[in-house]
């Protein structure tokens, strides 16, 4: 709504007729009495000067007054439609934004401001204070973190709004989420600005998930290589160490693993040689090595080596596909020691019989015999080692029941605590008269393969063999395999549970594997997006039945591009697909040569951009537009100047400026007031716009009542005459102008300058040239042109004046 006229006061003239009238009476009754006393005439001569005085500063007074109030009417009224128009272009934003004075009350908001949630709007009216508008926020029920306790949300939101620095986020009903952004204002006050990052935080979600998942599987891929029973290297095409077990690492104490990853296989040779390992090689070290090298993944089988203390490694060397070899040694020293021990015992068993003791002891097994009524009557030290807590010399005599119960009461058997009595028991009940092996885990780990049979003499003879080994190992395959199953599903897992879509190409560009988010992607392929399909084949699928809209008319260059992207996998790219969706596809190589594919739907995001260019260019169109006249400002004069000054300095083509100024302007604003002033502005900016002809030539508004008009290739002669038909035009429009001293008609003072740039100096120097001319029209008696001569001489002025009336 426009703000009301300025109305006159009604009592200005009453009292001034008054104030004058009765002046008048009291000088005319002390000049015209003949009898009062010079006192008393001096009195009454002041008494009506200060009166008709009155009347005059009364009169003076009241037309100041209605002149301010008329100027007071034109700024609200200008104030007011900036407003309209800043409020119309802080609706465009696609982010909420407010102004809270230093008062912290609102003082401008745009519709997106309003919003709480999608489809949630709160009623807000300027001057609201911001703890109230708080209040309606937690109200509406969408703000998560209020619903606890409104009053201590509101309290820690007016400490970070009081300190109005960074960014915060405020999550909101229905998993959406808001970036609130507060600055302090340089005068006081506070900016507020609510984005919606909604899309943004679901997808770092998802990315912390297949992370997380990623981490997992991978670790549980490490535990399973370090639990293996044997040491596991793993080199790579040139032949560097990349994977090491610690079972591996334990074979090599005198370097630690992270100094043996990255080295090649003929340097860790090399550490090993310096360390004695293997033993046979010492001697004749650089041979051994050159045949190493020589046979490196082509051995011919499996090989055994023995290693300082003893160890006998088992070692197996293969190549995969992809160039890299694995190696696995196997600790096979119990099983050497074993074979040499039954070599010894059947040397041995050759001997004498008083040798036969001695053969037994040797035995790689530990035995125990039991007569007739269960007593103890031998056993050899086998047994001992097997068993160190107990002192089987001590037992020789006693009975198999009474050993039980020993072996119980100290802990040793884990599988009889808590059940002591009922385990001896069935124990006792099924000694010497198992038909199978018991397995017996005791409490330092080890597991006991323990086999009892009777003799015709009922004596129980029991062999006892220690099996950790193979227990241990088919543990840790078992262990291997159910962790490589769950790598497997949480790797399906992770990629099924992505938001984009995923698939996996292999080295024959044939699909292998995609997420179902991928076929949902594609709905018109999903029925070509298969394992087995190539790329080229689902991509002419697609092509044929109108998927890719960008391939309408050119299906072959687009498959034929489109393929060779693929191929190149190193950059993404954007597709346009039916119902306005886009995608963006991302490309990259695996190190086996496959190609691995990500495809994000951007439907937003693009949408967005195009809303944000439109935005822009809408708001680059007002910040170069005049908001009175119409036309260009000086921010676009400014700008098109110093891009044709460079312009035609590279083509040594000539620029021109006109400078024009209404003569007497604040003459006319005074008379007809300012809405007069600026309608006035806007006649005289359409005549300029109409007396250009060509494209690239503009009209803009130079500052208040100045004008300006950039010619480019336009020499001084065509200047000038562009010049001189915009003094026609307004000379033809006739508008009056009766307080003008120049003519009783709008008249223009012109002043036109025209050279050929140079690269050196400034764009300024052409302006300043026709302001020079302009001044000099302005003094030479207005409604002329000048023209700004850069070399004057006596034979040639450096302007030349000329009149709407010159021929």
């Amino acid at each position: 709504m426009n703000p009301a006229p300025p109305r006159d006061d009604p009592t200005a003239l009453p009292v001034v007729a008054a104030c004058g009238l009765g002046g008048l009476a009291l000088l005319g009754w002390a000049l015209a009495s003949h009898t009062l006393h010079t006192p008393a005439r001096t009195a009454l001569i002041c008494a009506g000067a200060m009166l008709l005085l009155v009347a005059g500063l009364h009169w003076r007074m009241a037309h100041r007054t209605q002149r301010l109030q008329a100027e007071a009417h034109a700024a609200q009224h200008a104030a007011q439609r900036a407003g309209a128009q800043l409020t119309a272009t802080l609706d465009i934003l696609p982010a909420g934004l407010a102004i809270y004075d230093a008062d912290d009350r609102l003082v401008l908001c745009n519709a997106r401001y309003r919003e709480v949630a999608p489809g949630v709007s709160m009623h807000l009216d300027y001057g609201t204070r911001f703890e109230d508008v708080l209040r309606r926020i937690a109200a509406s029920g969408e703000i998560l973190e209020a619903e606890p306790n409104i009053e201590a949300w509101i309290a820690t939101r007016m400490e970070r709004h009081r300190q109005a620095a960074g960014t915060a986020l405020q999550e909101v009903r229905g998993d959406r989420w808001v970036q609130l952004t507060e600055r302090a204002l340089a005068g006081g006050g506070t900016v507020v600005m609510r984005t919606d990052i909604t899309d943004a935080m679901h997808k770092e979600r998802a990315l912390k998930q297949a992370l997380q998942h990623a981490e997992r599987a991978e670790r549980s891929l490490r535990e399973a290589v370090d639990a293996m029973p044997a040491g596991l290297e793993i080199y790579d095409e040139q032949d560097r160490l990349v994977l090491c077990n610690e079972h591996m690492a334990r074979l090599r104490p005198q370097v630690p693993v992270q100094a043996l990853l990255g080295k090649t296989y003929e340097e860790l040779l090399r550490e090993g040689l310096r360390h004695g390992v293997p033993q046979e090689a010492a001697g004749q070290e650089e041979l051994w090595l050159a045949h190493e090298l020589a046979i490196r993944g082509h051995r011919p089988g499996p090989e055994v080596r023995r290693y300082p203390g003893g160890v006998w490694m088992h070692m197996h060397e293969s190549r995969t596909p992809s160039g890299m070899t694995v190696c696995v040694r196997l600790d096979i020293t119990d099983l050497i020691g074993q074979r040499q021990a039954a070599e010894a015992a059947r040397q041995e068993s050759q001997q004498i019989r008083q040798l036969l003791e001695r053969a037994v002891e040797a035995l790689p097994v530990s035995i125990e015999i039991f007569d007739e009524q269960d007593r103890l009557v031998l056993y050899n030290q086998q047994l001992s080692r097997m068993y160190p807590h107990m002192n089987y010399a001590e037992h020789l005599g006693r009975s198999f029941a009474d050993i039980l119960r020993h072996s119980v009461d100290r802990g040793l058997i884990p599988s009889a605590q808590g059940r002591e009595e009922a385990w001896i028991a069935e124990r006792l009940s099924e000694h010497g008269s198992r038909t199978s092996n018991l397995v017996q885990r005791l409490a330092d780990g080890r597991w006991i393969n323990i086999y009892e049979t009777r003799t015709p003499e009922n004596y129980v003879v029991a062999v006892r063999l220690d099996i950790t080994d193979l227990i241990e190992q088919r543990q840790a395959l078992e262990s291997a395999q159910h962790a490589a199953q769950e790598a497997r599903q949480l790797l399906h897992d992770a990629v099924e549970s992505l938001p984009e879509g995923f698939a996996l190409f292999d080295a024959d560009d044939r699909l292998v594997v995609c997420n179902a988010q991928y076929r949902k992607l594609y709905p018109i392929s999903a029925p070509m997006i298969v394992p087995g399909s190539t790329f080229e084949e689902i991509a002419r699928y697609g092509v044929e039945r109108g998927q890719y809209l960008d391939a309408v008319g050119r299906e072959e260059d687009w498959i034929a591009q489109r393929v060779a992207d693929h191929r190149a996998a190193d950059h993404a790219m954007l597709q346009r697909l039916p119902g306005g969706r886009w995608l963006q596809a991302d490309e990259r190589r695996t190190p086996q040569g496959g190609i691995a594919g990500v495809r994000t739907d951007v439907t937003q995001l693009v949408r967005k951009e195009q809303e944000l260019a439109a935005a822009n260019e809408k708001l680059a169109l007002l910040s170069t537009t005049d908001g009175v006249t119409g036309i260009g400002n000086r921010r676009r004069f400014d700008d098109r100047l110093a891009t044709e000054w460079l312009r035609c300095a590279r083509h040594q083509a000539p620029l021109a400026v006109v400078l024009i100024d209404i003569d007497h302007f604040k003459l006319y604003n005074d008379h007809y007031g300012h809405l007069a002033g600026d309608e006035c502005l806007r006649r005289v900016a359409q005549l300029l716009q109409g007396s250009i002809r060509r494209a690239d030539e503009v009209a803009a508004r130079y500052g208040g009542e100045e004008f300006v008009l950039l010619l480019p290739d336009a020499p001084l002669a065509d200047a000038v005459t562009v010049a001189q038909r915009c003094l026609d035009s307004l000379h033809g429009a006739a508008l009056p102008h009766p307080r003008s001293p120049t003519a009783p008609m709008l008249t223009l003072s012109i002043g036109v300058a025209s050279l050929v740039p140079r690269p050196e100096v400034g764009s300024d120097t052409l302006v300043q040239a026709a302001d020079a001319a302009l001044y000099r029209a302005k003094h030479g008696g207005r409604n002329r042109i000048e023209v700004f001569a850069p070399h004057p001489s006596p034979a040639h002025p450096a302007t030349a004046a000329r009149s709407p009336t010159d021929t």
